[in-house]
């Protein structure tokens, strides 16, 4: 069974790959053929993270739903 992780993992994940193997945001960028303001734009927020980014992370999106009661009010 593999981790479920939240959005905010996911950045951690993002910012300490982008430190530990490619030093800069422009290095991992360029290495992943990404513009820099694209990267700076999701870690700030400002745009969702991409498949490119999470794939050189070893993330996956998965979306998924959860069934819940709902409480029916008589007519």
């Amino acid at each position: 069974m593999t981790e479920r992780l939240d959005r905010l993992d996911a950045f951690r994940i993002l910012r300490e790959t982008i430190k530990k193997n490619y030093g800069t945001q422009r290095s991992f960028a360029q290495e992943n053929n990404l513009r820099e303001q694209d990267v700076s734009d999701a870690l700030n927020g400002r745009r969702p993270l991409s498949a490119a980014m999470l794939k050189a992370c070893g993330l996956r999106r998965i979306e998924y739903f959860e069934r819940v009661e709902v409480e029916h009010e008589a007519a």
